[in-house]
């Protein structure tokens, strides 16, 4: 009878080895985006940010001053594909926060 080595190391579809380690603060696909609606001298729909989402926030901070609810607008990369569907779908936080928004852009706040 052959003897199992214990000290391989497990490998197979959920543990590869070749994962990428997840750091606070960012995302695997390394970027941030934002999903809202474009409001004038403040920020664009699609605008992207590389890195964490500190640094997506930073680089957002004169949006964030004028509008609060552009910070819930940003969303990972990981997290686009769902997001882009819950803010076109009524009865969700991201919906409302959209349309608030699309509102308060419109009025120049």
């Amino acid at each position: 009878m052959a003897k199992k080595e214990t000290n391989a190391p497990v490998t197979g579809p959920d543990n590869t080895g070749n994962e990428k380690k997840s750091r606070a603060g960012t995302c695997p696909s390394g970027f941030y985006i934002y999903i809202g609606p474009n409001i004038k001298k403040h920020i664009r729909t699609g605008t992207i940010y590389r890195g964490t989402r500190a640094n997506a926030l930073k680089q957002a901070a004169e949006a964030i001053k004028a509008y609060p609810l552009v910070k819930t607008l940003i969303v990972s990369g990981d997290a686009l594909p769902e997001a882009r569907l819950k803010v076109k779908a009524p009865g969700n936080a991201l919906y409302a926060n959209y349309m608030k928004l699309k509102l308060a852009g419109k009025e120049g706040k």
